[in-house]
């Protein structure tokens, strides 16, 4: 009778422990960033855009970072700023030197443990062509 009820103990472990990984996964949000130069005359030129999804939880607290890349194919992390709850996003510049500049948004982990892994996807955004600076 003993012996029973043990294997009936390990069975019930065992199929909770399958159940668990069956249960795993991995979700992954798409994300998507906007990017553009705000001209402003005499005033420091911006940058601004927004962070989509399809998941609200990856728009808001975003880190965007403007990048330059010169004629030579040398990139430079240009700037930085964190959208905000709509995901939206704005950094004043001064002189803009010539080169291709764009935003890219890095990957933001929203959980993850053994049994969850719950992700924002990178994203970069189309490029825009600084041909000549400075912008009157």
């Amino acid at each position: 009778m003993k012996r029973i009820a043990a294997v009936a103990v390990v069975a019930a472990l065992m199929s909770v422990s399958l159940v668990a990984v069956a249960t795993a996964h991995t979700v992954k949000h798409d994300s998507t960033v906007t990017f553009q130069v705000k001209f402003n005359g005499p005033e420091a030129d911006t940058f601004e855009g927004k962070v989509r999804s399809d998941s609200d939880r990856c728009v808001a607290n975003r880190e965007v970072r403007i990048k330059r890349e010169d004629d030579n194919g040398d990139v430079e992390s240009f700037a930085k700023d964190t959208t905000n709850a709509d995901g939206e996003y704005s950094v004043r510049q001064g002189y803009l030197e010539p080169g291709h500049y764009y935003a890219v948004v890095r990957r933001k982990v929203l959980r993850e443990n053994e049994l969850h892994t719950h992700v924002c996807k990178r994203a970069v955004s189309s490029e825009a062509v600084i041909v000549d600076g400075p912008f009157p």
